[in-house]
């Protein structure tokens, strides 16, 4: 494994790591009404989630982003299941059973 490839595999760890905190923080700061801070983490989400290659839940968070941003709030609840969904199968696919290659991996 090169180096560029070993510091991928290093991304998507960490990246799988923070996930689940990820998504609590950001249902967490919905339903505290503090949508400014949830919109940061969405945009967070959103954007390493396109670096992993998780498009499905980048456009699920860029879609929840976008209703807190228009103030779309009857959406929010939907949007926030479609996010925790789309995380859900991120993991399985990325996670061990994945093609994504592990930050534990020795070099060849």
């Amino acid at each position: 494994m090169g180096e560029h490839d070993a510091m991928m595999a290093r991304f998507v760890h960490d990246y799988l790591e923070l996930l689940d905190h990820r998504v609590s923080s950001i249902r967490h700061h919905l339903d505290q009404r503090n949508f400014m801070t949830a919109h940061v983490a969405l945009l967070s989400l959103e954007s390493t989630s396109v670096m992993v290659g998780a498009e499905e839940l980048a456009s699920a968070a860029g879609r929840l982003r976008e209703a807190v941003e228009e103030g779309e709030r009857d959406e929010v609840d939907d949007l926030m299941a479609d996010v925790a969904g789309e995380a859900e199968r991120t993991r399985e696919q990325l996670g061990e059973g994945g093609t994504a290659p592990r930050a534990d991996q020795p070099e060849p």
